[in-house]
């Protein structure tokens, strides 16, 4: 189980899972823009965990940390909990969207 520890830094908390280095900043990257696919632009749309993961093939471990710190970012909202991957579905923000079309657009 992943235990956070925060980091105090100039008065700003930063939990360590967040400066782990390039790779998680590219699977976050990989699962957001997947999750962006998959809503086709609708907020309300809940998306199967599952199905996020069928390109991506991440463990349990890594889906949670990710969809976690997805959620934290303001990007997705948890829609339902339970599954072999711990979460049963999500769905995307505004936010979320936003952040989707921006690294589609980088990745041309």
């Amino acid at each position: 189980m992943l235990v956070l520890q925060p980091i105090i830094f100039f008065d700003t908390v930063i939990h360590q899972h967040m400066i782990i280095g390039n790779k998680f900043s590219e699977k976050y990257h990989q699962f957001l823009i997947e999750i962006g696919k998959l809503a086709n632009g609708d907020t309300s749309l809940k998306i199967s965990v599952k199905d996020i993961n069928t390109n991506l093939c991440l463990d349990r471990t890594e889906i949670k940390n990710l969809l976690e710190y997805l959620e934290e970012l303001g990007y997705i909202n948890i829609q339902t909990i339970g599954g072999p991957l711990l979460y049963g579905h999500i769905s995307i923000t505004e936010s979320g969207l936003t952040k989707f079309r921006e690294l589609e657009k980088q990745k041309e």
